[in-house]
């Protein structure tokens, strides 16, 4: 995105486009990508599928892997790389493992869906523009996220726990009239609070308590102060791509993350013009649960020799590519110490 004419337009907006290189690959795409990986390892590496683990054991000479379904594994090095539905699990093992964390953040917010044509403009040239905003009344960073050009917003269930995402696809039998994207701003919580998975959790439990799962509210409503209904969805504009329950995301969302999203949707119809249309569609919650940070050294090795954290549930990482890289990085090291 370096040199785009749009970072111009977003500064004069009090908008941050930030500078990234974005490969997309989809959704379709990426799942031949993974079976084309799978069939080229399967008859080095043994897999093991369902098979959730219970906990790691530390072992003379190394680690004792223990399985739900009582088997155990055993190993001299033990990577560790769980994503950030793991987070849960993650904190529970440096607990028992006396792993030093410090307390991270959690990301709540909205996803957006409007109309493919208002941010054709900024899709066609960036794909994924990742545009940050700090907010007047509480300078707080509201940032787009998992832009989703011509895509559907789709369930994702964490923990048993209902919350909204997005995919788009490579194939043009699958594409959308829709654009969606994530509105997510940014809370990180000082002593003596610690929970901010819990907090964000809470949250979308609150959600799916009021709506069955996810709801969805035009943002005319929601500017307007009144639910939506199922008579105002059905005769909205944008037709919605998940079937979702029409509600009131400001009994869920606190003010100030409220706020903060209004604030974001006014500030980038400015340079998409339609973005605070009233048939605008939100979707909520999203919720990005981010492991709290492991400590690690510059190998990304906990303090037990041979014990390492990769991925988004390090707290390290926090996108795919940083975490593919994070795993790339840690085999070369390993590598490198049996070579010595």
């Amino acid at each position: 995105t370096a040199g785009t004419k749009f970072k111009k337009l977003c500064l004069q907006n009090k908008l941050n486009l930030l500078d990234a290189s974005v490969r997309h690959l989809g959704t379709d795409i990426n799942y031949i990508v993974l079976g084309n990986l799978y069939d080229q390892m399967k008859d080095h590496v043994e897999f093991y599928f369902d098979t959730p683990v219970e906990t790691i054991e530390i072992i003379e000479n190394g680690y004792r892997i223990v399985c739900e379904n009582s088997e155990t594994y055993e190993c001299d090095k033990c990577i560790v790389s769980v994503g950030r539905s793991g987070s849960k699990w993650m904190e529970k093992v440096c607990r028992e493992l006396e792993i030093p964390t410090s307390s991270n953040r959690v990301d709540i917010g909205v996803r957006v869906e409007l109309p493919a044509v208002i941010f054709s403009h900024l899709t066609d040239e960036l794909y994924e523009s990742k545009i940050v905003y700090r907010t007047e009344k509480f300078e707080d960073r509201v940032r787009t996220f998992c832009m989703n050009p011509n895509g559907i917003v789709v369930n994702e269930n964490t923990n048993g726990i209902i919350t909204v995402n997005g995919h788009s696809y490579e194939g043009d039998e699958k594409k959308t009239e829709n654009t969606n994207f994530a509105l997510l701003v940014a809370k990180h919580f000082s002593e003596p609070f610690k929970d901010s998975n819990g907090y964000g959790e809470s949250i979308a439990r609150l959600s799916n308590m009021l709506g069955g799962g996810v709801i969805v509210q035009r943002f005319g409503d929601l500017v307007r102060g009144r639910r939506s209904t199922e008579k105002r969805i059905h005769e909205n504009l944008v037709t919605p791509t998940l079937s979702a329950t029409p509600g009131d995301l400001s009994l869920v969302l606190p003010k100030r993350i409220m706020d903060g999203i209004i604030e974001m949707i006014y500030a980038l119809d400015k340079v998409a013009p339609g973005t605070a249309n009233d048939d605008t569609l939100l979707y909520g919650v999203e919720v990005k649960f981010y492991n709290m940070e492991v400590e690690l050294d510059q190998n990304l090795e906990s303090c037990h020799k041979g014990l390492y954290v990769i991925g988004d549930g390090s707290g390290v990482t926090h996108s795919l590519s940083h975490a593919s890289a994070s795993g790339v990085y840690v085999a070369r090291h390993i590598i490198g110490e049996e070579a010595k």
